[in-house]
């Protein structure tokens, strides 16, 4: 019986000389980057002004999503000093 408290003593303590680095959860990303960016809403364009007006919503629309994806890439993978 003694062997076997000495053997659970010897385990534990080898345990305890292990730097642990703590389990953190994913980080918290804001809920505007999860909203999604309007692009053209409306009527199917008929006339070369409503085409235009059309291609500069999408661009925007298109404009916001790239940088919210980005601002989300950056949150969950941070590029720091290598």
């Amino acid at each position: 019986m003694r062997l076997c408290r000495l053997f659970c003593v010897l385990l534990l303590s080898g345990c305890m000389g292990r730097n642990v680095e703590p389990v953190t959860g994913p980080p918290t990303v804001p809920a505007d980057l999860l909203a999604p960016c309007p692009g053209y809403v409306g009527p199917l364009p008929e006339s070369e002004g409503q085409h235009s007006d059309a291609l500069v919503a999408e661009a925007r629309g298109r404009a916001c999503a790239n940088a919210k994806l980005a601002s989300v890439a950056e949150i969950l993978h941070p590029v720091g000093p290598q």
